[in-house]
């Protein structure tokens, strides 16, 4: 069953963020361990590369900013130019005016509202872009695979995040659980990545014959219902072994966001499954309860605080230097060397989660990927950066991204 639908996805805020033009220079230095040709490299006239961010707060944006302004611009000929945080499409469109005019040579985006507007302002200047840590729906790559300037996309795609709520959802199966609280994050805005991390989670629970989520019990039906309805109804919920005891959405925070959440603590449930920002959104609120957070998020330092303390017990996370071989591929592409597809089209290319459920566990991938260590170092991106490797190359180096492949 294909299901498409363009994102919806908004904030309540509407609030249109200037452009912070402080740019974050390249250092002629290198940081330990980085090769002779990293030097040249740092020493070379700077690329000009900005970044739309939507997030300048939590710990995971600041460790992917870290990584590049203090890894990256040490070690490649690239000067990062940050927008301030973007709140909505015309906050994005106004960073990508100002960054147009500051001739910028190249686009890395962390923001989603309005990703066709970014992709056409970037087109009509002439200036290559790249969707970082993201994918874009099916509709909107038909459309812009062929525009000359856009590089591509690397991060989880549907089906990544689909496996992610099922993962998370084997796990407390697995540890004996039964109870669930369910926070849908932007289910109704039609955040296509919320979706399908919820359609796996019910999928995993459906899998025992008793079990079915509406009547339905495969992946794309129960897709094709939370499409249906714009929100996922507990009530259509139905099994002799499992309970769903709550279900919390959105953002909002206001008075009847409050009693929601209230109320589906209140449940007392094994464990909440959220979509994403569950530690941050909910962990204070669970805490010495008992009831474990099932997150798919990133390694922060509040994350492993959670862990430590029993509050989060499973995460599908992005690592710190997750964003390295989107950086590769854009700086290349402004040298001259494309990765393009067979069909001369810009890649879309999927890169998951790493998946931690204790501490120990948490703590080893911290320590393996940091901005001082990074997996994604210069020796490991310099043979895609303008050097000759082909598309098929490049696609191999960045399917092999878990923890296994790159740690050992």
């Amino acid at each position: 069953m294909k299901i498409t639908r363009k994102m919806a996805f908004g904030t309540a805020a509407g609030v249109a963020a200037a452009l912070s033009l402080a740019a974050c220079s390249s250092s002629a230095g290198t940081t330990d361990g980085s090769s002779a040709d990293a030097t040249d490299a740092a020493a070379a006239d700077p690329v000009k590369m900005c970044v739309l961010v939507a997030d300048v707060t939590s710990s995971e944006a600041l460790s992917f900013r870290d990584y590049y302004t203090d890894y990256i611009a040490g070690n490649f000929p690239v000067e990062f130019v940050y927008s301030d945080e973007l709140a909505d499409a015309e906050a994005e469109k106004t960073a990508m005016e100002g960054f147009i005019a500051n001739n910028c040579e190249a686009v890395i985006s962390f923001a989603s509202a309005d990703r066709p507007t970014q992709l056409d302002m970037a087109e009509d200047a002439g200036i290559y872009y790249a969707v970082a840590t993201g994918a874009l729906s099916e509709e909107e790559y038909e459309t812009f695979k062929d525009y000359e300037y856009y590089v591509g996309a690397i991060g989880p795609d549907a089906m990544t995040e689909y496996q992610a709520g099922y993962d998370m959802v084997q796990h407390f199966t697995a540890e004996g659980d039964t109870e669930f609280g369910i926070f849908g994050g932007g289910v109704p805005y039609y955040l296509e990545m919320h979706i399908y991390r919820a359609a796996g989670m019910l999928a995993a629970l459906a899998e025992d014959p008793t079990t079915s989520y509406g009547g339905a019990t495969e992946m794309g039906d129960i897709l094709g219902k939370i499409y249906q309805d714009g929100t996922i109804k507990i009530a259509d919920f139905e099994s002799d072994v499992y309970t769903l005891s709550g279900y919390l959405e959105t953002w909002d925070f206001d008075a009847a966001w409050q009693a929601s959440m209230a109320d589906m603590i209140a449940a007392g449930p094994d464990a909440i499954l959220a979509v994403g920002t569950g530690n941050a959104i909910l962990g204070a609120a669970v805490d010495g309860t008992g009831i474990q957070i099932g997150d798919i998020d990133a390694y922060t330092e509040d994350n492993l605080v959670a862990m430590e303390n029993g509050t989060l017990g499973f995460l599908a996370g992005k690592f710190t230097s997750i964003n390295g071989p989107i950086f590769a591929a854009t700086l290349s592409a402004v040298q001259g060397e494309p990765y393009r597809t067979a069909e001369d089209s810009a890649f879309a290319l999927s890169q998951g989660y790493w998946e931690a459920t204790t501490a120990e566990e948490f703590q080893e991938i911290v320590d393996a990927d940091n901005v001082d260590t990074p997996v994604y170092d210069v020796d490991a991106l310099s043979p895609f950066v303008a050097s000759g490797a082909s598309y098929d190359e490049f696609a191999d180096f960045v399917s092999k991204y878990t923890f296994a492949d790159l740690v050992g």
